[in-house]
């Protein structure tokens, strides 16, 4: 049952049978006649063709995807600690956009890798979507992002308030951009809409790189105040200038120990820093 249970959360998120028989070395038809087992034990239809490709979720898979994502969680968590040493570590994943592992969260490791010694901590870096669907599919235990990202299967807690200023010499004609499209090269494009500023434009894919550019006076961007230097002249925004660092879980964590890590960030992470 658990290897049907997982055929539907991959058709799930793929939306796509030939892509969750690739991923699971299954062939098509294994997948689709395991669906379909599943369809007649529950007596619903999980998902319906839209066009030749894709596969659309109805609202009843809708509501079996988190709760059977919560199953395995519990049977892992079961096999895990069955018959092992009582000492067992365990893994606990946290996924973040760069700008709050590099300025949140690496500040703040030190104080949970000393409360829980017995946790495995990994801090991957990703995207701010990436990580919002990463939490869902339980590939990572929590997340760290800047951006209000709404989302039925996840708990979204305020933990700190970041201030975003215009950085760089006012004189500079030279604006810096990421090249890709995320929320706060939107709100660069907005301010110099809004402001009929024409500068020229330096573009860069990483949000690293246009920190060091700024620094090094290369030109100027609206940037968290957090990650420029002290000689570096900036100008307060008369509005979207502040953005908030958020906390997300699934709706309930699995193990317990998990559960008393996403406590202690959410009660002392605002008080540490």
């Amino acid at each position: 049952m658990f290897q049907i249970l997982r055929t539907f959360i991959s058709v799930y998120e793929t939306h796509n049978f030939t892509r969750t028989a690739d991923t699971l070395f299954l062939s098509q038809p294994t997948v689709s006649s395991q669906i379909k087992k599943l369809e007649d034990h529950l007596n619903t239809k999980l998902f319906i063709r839209n066009g030749k490709q894709e596969i659309v979720p109805t609202p009843a898979a809708e509501f079996l995807y988190p709760r059977i994502i919560k199953m395995i969680e519990e049977w892992e968590d079961v096999l895990l600690h069955i018959g092992n040493d009582p000492d067992v570590r365990e893994t606990c994943v946290i996924a973040c956009t760069k700008t709050c592992g590099i300025h949140l969260l690496a500040q703040y490791a030190p104080a949970l890798t000393e409360k829980f010694p017995m946790i495995d901590f990994h801090f991957p870096i990703l995207g701010y979507q990436e990580i919002v669907h990463g939490v869902e599919q339980a590939k990572f235990d929590f997340g760290l992002i800047e951006w209000a990202e709404r989302s039925e299967h996840l708990n979204r807690y305020l933990l700190v308030e970041d201030e975003l200023v215009v950085a760089g010499d006012s004189e500079s004609n030279y604006w810096i951009l990421n090249e890709n499209k995320n929320p706060l090269r939107e709100l660069n494009d907005r301010y110099l809409r809004r402001n009929n500023l024409s500068p020229t434009i330096i573009k860069s894919n990483s949000n690293e790189m246009i920190e060091s550019l700024i620094n090094n006076g290369a030109g100027r961007a609206i940037l968290s105040k957090r990650v420029i230097n002290d000689d570096i002249p900036f100008e307060t925004l008369d509005s979207d200038n502040f953005r908030n660092f958020y906390f997300l879980t699934r709706e309930e964590i699995i193990p317990d120990l998990l559960q008393d890590v996403a406590l202690f960030i959410r009660e002392s992470l605002t008080d540490t820093l």
